[in-house]
């Protein structure tokens, strides 16, 4: 049994340290899913905990024959998409301070524009090919596991990577940045 898999089961018998626990575990990697998706700061922080509670308030739901992490990834990203779903497209911001690279040399100026551009033709992405490339680019999820989350077969996660990151690349070459193909 996976450790995951033994706070859960702690959490089931009434500890209530698992899912601290669980929380400090996948706090961090949840909140950067949600700022890349939603694109705002204050946003990421309302779905990440949303996300959680949901999560825990569904656990006796979760079957143990996929990874939590993927379970809570399922959550989290339905919490997102529901999120920005609900909220104007024209109120949606890209919080720069987050794109940000310490030092004021110059090419930490550029890193953190090229990051501002980035994160802007993300955000331009029709939200399947957009969860495609978080979760397989920014996250490091397998395309198994990609699939798991986004609940659809491995074809079409490859198909919404493949065909957001054409996207993203046009976007950027619009804007004077490289990417030749």
């Amino acid at each position: 049994m996976d450790e995951d898999a033994r706070l859960i089961r702690r959490y089931a018998d009434g500890d209530d340290l698992a899912v601290e626990e669980l929380v400090m575990k996948y706090q961090k990697r949840i909140y950067a899913l949600a700022y890349r998706m939603t694109g705002n700061v204050e946003d990421s922080k309302d779905v990440t905990q949303k996300a959680f509670l949901q999560a825990f308030r569904n656990i006796r739901g979760f079957r143990m024959n996929s990874a939590f992490y993927t379970w809570l990834y399922r959550i989290a990203v339905n919490t997102c998409l529901n999120h920005m779903r609900k909220k104007d497209p024209a109120t949606v911001e890209i919080n720069e301070s987050l794109c940000a690279v310490k030092g004021s040399t110059l090419s930490a100026m550029i890193d953190r524009e090229e990051k501002f551009h980035l994160q802007k033709a993300l955000m331009q992405l029709p939200e399947r090919q957009k969860t495609a490339v978080i979760l397989r680019a920014y996250e490091g999820l397998s395309v198994r596991e990609t699939s798991e989350v986004m609940q659809c077969t491995e074809g079409a996660v490859k198909a919404h990577y493949h065909n957001g990151m054409k996207r993203i690349r046009t976007i950027l070459r619009e804007r004077g940045y490289g990417f030749e193909s």
